[in-house]
């Protein structure tokens, strides 16, 4: 694809290539395995374009798949994989997790997907490219996300949800109430905080 978002990691780029052991484009160096995504993240701290090139490079494809398969255009596609890396960017400095950098990265494009999707509904549009005939793949990474956003969740609205959504019995507000030891009259408010404050977790009040 060839995209290179905005600007590269800012910082001091003196020395950056040295600092790191990473070769830049044309270096006569001494051939070595491919960096890790630590390497690489440490290198981009620093200023290094070369190593934001190759962070781009390794993952961008990866990302444009999954907005694509999200249900959104092969342009829209595009332009959340430049939002992606941007977003990248703009997080490179606190990001420590760096084992977890695709997940991070898939995250936050079916979370620019999901809000493509509805942005179009809203404006006529139509219905996302897959709500006629749900891509199970896609289906499958939203329910993954959706349950690793519950784990983050406070005890007493994690209980609660997984009670509402995913218990097989489908218990009725009492039988719910009754078993997490709360006032039939409070599941309701409780489920709309509970569901507010998921949503919060997975981005999907703020508008893009």
């Amino acid at each position: 694809m060839g995209m290179h978002p905005l600007e590269p990691c800012q910082g001091d780029r003196a020395g950056a290539a040295a600092d790191t052991g990473l070769s830049g484009p044309g270096s006569s160096g001494a051939s070595r395995e491919a960096p890790s995504d630590l390497e690489l993240l440490r290198a981009c701290r620093t200023g290094d374009e070369h190593a934001w090139e190759l962070l781009v490079g390794r993952y961008e494809r990866l990302v444009f798949s999954v907005a694509l398969r999200n249900g959104v255009t092969r342009e829209e596609a595009a332009d959340i994989t430049q939002t992606t890396f941007i977003a990248l960017l703009e997080s490179i400095a606190r990001l420590r997790d760096e084992q977890r950098l695709a997940s991070w990265l898939m995250s936050v494009a079916r979370r620019l997907a999901w809000r493509q999707r509805r942005r179009s509904e809203r404006e006529g549009a139509g219905p996302g490219l897959l709500s006629a005939q749900e891509d199970p793949i896609a289906a499958w990474e939203r329910l993954a996300v959706v349950k690793e956003g519950l784990q983050r969740l406070d005890r007493p609205c994690r209980d609660l949800l997984l009670a509402l959504y995913f218990d097989p019995a489908a218990p009725s507000y009492a039988e719910v109430a009754e078993r997490l030891g709360r006032a039939i009259g409070g599941i309701g408010p409780m489920r709309a905080r509970c569901l507010q404050h998921l949503r919060t977790l997975l981005g999907e009040d703020a508008e893009a």
